[in-house]
């Protein structure tokens, strides 16, 4: 098994039971699916496969694979945890889902651990890993902070499904960025107030501080929408959107 190559095309598969866009799934057919049994024995084939064999450029792709991998794999529980009058996020997130190289990843691992350089979830003062961790030897050269546009959660704010990999990382990140906030961004008529997506706050640090994560937005909107902001830039005031833990059901 070459989980670089497989492990993608097992992800693509699961695109036939989303809508278009990626972004509403028909959880009850893809749970029942030949396409998941398939993608669980290419999860499972990752016990001792080594990511530090996939080349560097692929390396953040596998990651961000697996990650979205996990949950679909998972569809079953992510749609009892979701459904749950109560989400119980943290502890989705934080439960063990796959064994790669001979250790154990929860999402939170992936996530926080490897794809984020072992830094702290959102509202959390430890890292997720502790610093003679062998899962650390995976943490990419370099934070690129469109990995929070490529995570599939499968909640209604969740950023498209999609796959990744091929070559073509920094152009499929920078399209997810761009869809996701394009989609999602608010703007008064006025041009006065912006809201933003929930990522934005949580993940804030990653993006150099809000007037960071403020820029980044700015520099992906479509003309019509910046011109309206343009004249208000040094008065301008930014308002979080609420996230929707509510599944993204088809």
């Amino acid at each position: 098994m070459d989980p670089d190559r497989e492990l993608p095309q097992a992800l693509a598969a699961m695109a036939a039971f989303f809508d278009a866009e990626g972004r509403a799934c028909d959880y009850r057919a893809l749970a029942a699916s030949r396409e998941r049994g398939h993608l669980a024995v290419c999860l499972e084939g990752l016990a001792d496969f080594d990511p530090a064999s996939v080349r560097i450029a692929g390396q953040t792709a596998f990651w961000i694979n697996a990650f979205n991998a996990a949950v679909l794999r998972d569809a079953p529980e992510l749609e009892f945890a979701l459904e749950d009058a109560k989400p119980d996020v943290a502890t989705y997130c934080g439960r063990p889902r796959l064994r790669i190289h001979g250790q154990d990843y929860s999402l939170d691992d992936i996530c926080h651990g490897v794809l984020r350089g072992n830094a702290p979830a959102p509202g959390g003062l430890r890292a997720p890993m502790p610093r003679d961790d062998p899962r650390l030897a995976h943490v990419p050269l370099a934070l690129d902070e469109r990995l929070h546009f490529a995570l599939f959660r499968g909640a209604r704010s969740s950023p498209a499904f999609r796959v990744f990999g091929g070559g073509k990382l920094d152009t499929q990140l920078e399209e997810a960025a761009t869809q996701y906030l394009r989609r999602t961004v608010q703007v008064e008529p006025d041009g006065r107030l912006i809201a933003v997506p929930k990522l934005l706050q949580w993940y804030a640090a990653d993006f150099g501080g809000k007037a960071g994560a403020l820029e980044f937005v700015l520099d992906r909107l479509d003309d019509e929408v910046l011109a309206r902001v343009e004249p208000h830039m040094s008065q301008l005031k930014l308002r979080f959107l609420a996230f929707d833990w509510r599944l993204n059901r088809r």
